[in-house]
């Protein structure tokens, strides 16, 4: 495939998933929201038209592997790698590139808004930029300074690196980085997380004014 999309995800499991928004509203009320966004999301990827694009499931843990496969038989589903989030993302990209894609994006799985529609914008993005000089970038900032997705012409471990996860830096860290590879970014529009009470809240409100479309087709 010359595209690919990779995917971040785990098991809903109470205890397990979207941690920091439990100890705001408790560990099965989070799982529930994390489930809703991680199928919403899934949903709107498998019933679009992304053209020559493979898809892979990058579970957190092997244990999370039998549960997607077997629900998803259509994607690749693997274990992420051990080590900290900038070592698994860079070992995700080095294994896309290796295995002959051409255009990488790598997402989260857990941020109202993110759907094919942004995935089809990120791919657009690089499309552009095949035939210029440098590796070229795409980007999807969040709210909270960070970031939902990343997306790359070429293999950059060292994008991945000096990075403070979990950070209202890391995008602006990231940013810098990138200019010191060479790596020419485009720009998504931010998307708002939820990790905290006051997130959970501000969501439920556009719910309850929102007509029901799905989750950013």
């Amino acid at each position: 495939m010359q595209r690919h999309l990779i995917i971040f995800a785990k098991r809903p499991i109470a205890g397990y998933a979207k941690t920091r928004l439990g100890r705001a509203i408790g560990p099965e009320a989070s799982a529930g929201v994390y489930a809703r966004l991680l199928y919403g999301y899934l949903h709107s990827i498998l019933c679009a038209t992304l053209a020559e694009t493979g898809i892979t499931l990058s579970l957190a843990a092997p244990e999370d592997v039998p549960y997607f496969a077997h629900a998803f038989p259509e994607l690749k589903v693997r274990p992420q790698i051990q080590g900290d989030l900038g070592e698994r993302m860079a070992q995700a990209f080095e294994r896309a590139f290796a295995e002959g894609a051409e255009q990488v994006v790598l997402t989260g799985s857990d941020i109202p808004g993110l759907g094919a529609s942004i995935i089809r914008r990120a791919f657009q993005q690089l499309s552009g930029a095949i035939k210029s000089d440098g590796p070229r970038g795409v980007i999807g900032p969040a709210a909270d300074g960070g970031y939902y997705l990343i997306g790359l012409t070429q293999s950059c471990p060292s994008l991945f690196q000096e990075i403070r996860w979990s950070t209202d830096r890391v995008l602006e860290e990231t940013q810098r980085l990138a200019r010191r590879c060479g790596v020419t970014m485009a720009i998504l529009p931010e998307l708002t997380d939820i990790d905290t009470g006051a997130d959970y809240d501000r969501w439920l409100t556009t719910l309850q004014h929102t007509p029901w479309a799905g989750e950013g087709r």
